[in-house]
């Protein structure tokens, strides 16, 4: 009787080409998700600057009122707010009145750059001074610290004298506050209009 006995037969490497092109695409995956994960961290990196700056510019707004409602002499800095005394147009110290009839740069009617890119004089913004305290009616409040390695936001009042029918003279402030991240190029602009 006679065996045969059949030899394997030859691998033409279609495992090594196969195991390649896994890899390559593996190395694709990989490449892939790296580059991901480093622009979503810039991204939250970016976000937290914004939510800092914007936190900032919160506090200012507060400041700001509070600098509006000071109504302690011992405690007036900065400048005393007193209707539109000591407002003009090219914003002295911060404080800003067009007149009575005139439309605020960027209003409808005047558009144009903030008033405070326009209108500045060199003394112009005001800015924010962590523990400035401002006293209404008996109450003090202290200007709390910003977060670490922002620069101190600025701001403008813009007085609005109104005289609505059958009433005296109100008056309004449009405060607008600018605050800059620990990032170049983050920047929070908030604007309210506050009477106090």
């Amino acid at each position: 009787m006679i065996s045969t006995v059949s030899l394997p037969h030859k691998q033409i490497g279609a495992t090594f080409a196969t195991g390649l092109i896994f890899l390559v695409v593996l190395t694709l995956f990989g490449t892939t998700a790296m580059k991901t994960a480093g622009m979503e961290e810039r991204m939250s990196g970016n976000l937290r600057d914004r939510n800092l700056a914007l936190q900032a510019a919160e506090m200012t707004l507060r400041y700001a009122e509070q600098h509006v409602r000071d109504n302690d002499p011992s405690t007036n800095s900065p400048n005393p707010i007193d209707g539109v005394i000591g407002f003009d147009a090219v914003c002295t110290n911060g404080l800003c009145y067009y007149g009575a009839g005139v439309s605020a740069p960027g209003e409808p009617g005047n558009p144009g750059d903030p008033a405070w890119v326009t209108y500045c004089t060199p003394d112009c913004p005001i800015g924010y001074v962590a523990g400035t305290v401002f006293n209404v009616d008996g109450v003090s409040y202290t200007a709390p610290a910003l977060p670490t390695g922002l620069p101190a936001p600025t701001y403008i009042i813009e007085g609005i004298r109104k005289m609505p029918p059958g009433n005296s003279v109100r008056y309004y402030y449009r405060i607008t506050v600018r605050a800059l991240g620990a990032k170049q190029g983050t920047e929070v602009q908030l604007q309210e209009i506050f009477r106090p």
